[in-house]
């Protein structure tokens, strides 16, 4: 994928992370010179498109998974770019998704570690109760068992800042499967909405049975300092030629950290970072949005 990348130029950097990963052109045009011989293509960059269409082809196919076949419609909603290549493709998915707009946060390719670091201790601990969800005492008193053992693994100095949540699995009587029902009041009315919404029917006359209770603990992360965008013009670092389809343009080059908070640019463009690409197709426009991200959008609105 990263040859691929290169070869079309959406990675218009000589390396990777800073510069601490050199990238070789001529090694990655090899490489997908004999994928092109191989499958009957006309070159590299046929061979290389073809990589990155089935990648997004993939990629889309997981999302819908996540999405569409859990009864959600991804067209009412943003798509977020994080990792240090989830940029490189987030348009066309979004495109393939029918999202109208993708959100491309700073940073994007520590994402995780930044989540790890604000995200706080938690502390998670379940039991299997197969209660009839009528048995509210009982399952109360298994809900509060399991509260005290989640309390008791934080060290005291945090027990004031906890947060507790309750779950519950539960299913209709006979059922393989179960749903995640957040605990608290109208369990079994919750219950049968959420069934409604997910596959398409409920039945409020039918048993419903608590398979498994959870408590779940959680503690708040440190916040990050925001870093306020530099004033003054955007220009581009400079230009680089790239791919699209069988034709070569040219497309501005930005450093992410130079951009200032009114920044605009229409594709073709990239975006780049020392963790992370972003890649602004033709027909899409970046805009610079709160909390230093960028809003991507088709077309001029």
């Amino acid at each position: 994928m990263t040859d691929a990348l290169f070869v079309l130029g959406r990675l218009p950097l000589a390396s990777l992370a800073g510069g601490a990963l050199p990238l070789d052109r001529a090694a990655a045009e090899r490489a997908l010179s004999r994928l092109a011989r191989a499958l009957g293509l006309r070159d590299a960059r046929a061979a290389a498109a073809g990589v990155v269409r089935l990648a997004e082809a993939h990629i889309e196919a997981a999302l819908r998974r996540v999405s569409v076949e859990r009864g959600h419609d991804p067209r009412g909603a943003a798509l977020v770019a994080f990792g240090g290549a989830g940029g490189l493709h987030a348009c066309a998915v979004a495109a393939a998704l029918g999202c109208r707009t993708v959100i491309a946060p700073r940073h994007a390719g520590l994402l995780s570690a930044l989540g790890a670091l604000r995200g706080g201790a938690r502390r998670e601990a379940s039991r299997t109760v197969l209660l009839d969800v009528r048995e509210t005492a009982r399952l109360e008193r298994a809900w509060r068992a399991l509260e005290r053992r989640v309390r008791a693994a934080f060290p005291r100095a945090v027990r004031t800042r906890l947060t507790l949540e309750r779950w519950a699995e539960m299913r209709y009587r006979g059922q393989a499967h179960e749903l995640a029902i957040r605990g608290g009041r109208d369990l079994a009315a919750r219950f049968h909405r959420e069934h409604e919404r997910r596959y398409g029917f409920a039945e409020p006359g039918r048993e419903v049975e608590v398979v498994t209770l959870e408590a779940r603990g959680s503690t708040p992360g440190d916040a990050l300092r925001d870093v306020a965008p530099p004033r003054g013009r955007a220009r581009p670092a400079r230009r680089a030629v790239v791919w699209e389809g069988r034709r070569a343009v040219r497309a501005a080059v930005w450093e992410r950290e130079s951009l200032p908070g009114d920044f605009v640019a229409r594709g073709p463009a990239a975006i780049v970072e020392a963790g992370a690409t972003l890649w602004v197709p033709a027909g899409w426009t970046a805009r610079a949005a709160a909390g230093g991200a960028l809003m991507l959008t088709p077309g001029r609105r």
